[in-house]
């Protein structure tokens, strides 16, 4: 009886866990064509994410990055790595972040000369983190993010502008479609970062997303409206 007791209990710890556990495979797509592909992990309070060029693009430019957060309650990070590899440009560093003191500390294993430490808003999130969050957060038709976005502060307003039917490789879904609209905080100057997330974060571009109408608000689009071609992530895949 004790050993059966022992495995529920196990089975009873274990069980959230796997519940907790998300995959997401997603395209980004310029000019119509597969430029970069990303594979993003939801589990155990922790998102990682993987970015790679394709092999066309990477005759262009090179993209191998990896991403990880790890999370409390709400999606806010406590710590955030980055390896970036774009080619002409590395990143390999990770940032810790102290909601009592309202700083983050950035340390970086190439450039000792890239270490520091900045200040944060209560609720700032990394990019990944904030796009988590937003999949919540939108049963308000608008609100506010806080994205550090290489240790610049970027308020973000987002509104629901509505729902639309889109093609997915589901199907046709019912989506509700929200804008994202950036605004640097304390007008400072960006460092030089990767392509895939501080790209995102401009002040004359807005973001838009397409979330899933359902309880799992999946992100099935975004669109970047750069000039003079946008910018198109679709999901492929959702595991759960």
């Amino acid at each position: 009886m004790k050993q059966k007791s022992k495995l529920i209990i196990f089975i009873f710890f274990i069980i959230p866990v796997f519940l907790l556990a998300e995959t997401f495979d997603l395209s980004i797509k310029y000019l119509g064509f597969s430029v970069v592909h990303v594979k993003m992990i939801n589990e155990d309070s922790t998102l990682t994410v993987n970015a790679r060029s394709t092999f066309i693009a990477s005759i262009a430019s090179k993209m191998d990055n990896f991403y990880r957060s790890v999370y409390t309650a709400n999606f806010l990070p406590v710590t955030y790595e980055k390896y970036i590899d774009q080619g002409d440009y590395f990143e390999d560093r990770i940032i810790e972040y102290n909601r009592q003191t309202l700083t983050a500390k950035r340390v970086s294993n190439i450039s000792p000369d890239r270490n520091c430490e900045y200040p944060i808003i209560t609720e700032s999130r990394d990019f990944f983190s904030a796009l988590f969050y937003l999949r919540n957060a939108i049963d308000e038709p608008t609100g506010v993010l806080w994205v550090d976005a290489n240790k610049l502060i970027w308020r973000v307003e987002y509104s629901v502008t509505g729902k639309e039917r889109i093609s997915t490789k589901f199907g046709k879904k019912s989506a509700i479609k929200v804008k994202l609209n950036f605004q640097n905080y304390l007008h400072e100057e960006n460092e030089r970062s990767d392509m895939l997330t501080n790209n995102l974060v401009n002040e004359e571009r807005s973001l838009l997303f397409w979330f899933s109408d359902d309880e799992q608000r999946l992100p099935l689009k975004a669109k970047f409206m750069m000039k003079p071609f946008a910018v198109v992530w679709k999901l492929n895949s959702y595991t759960k």
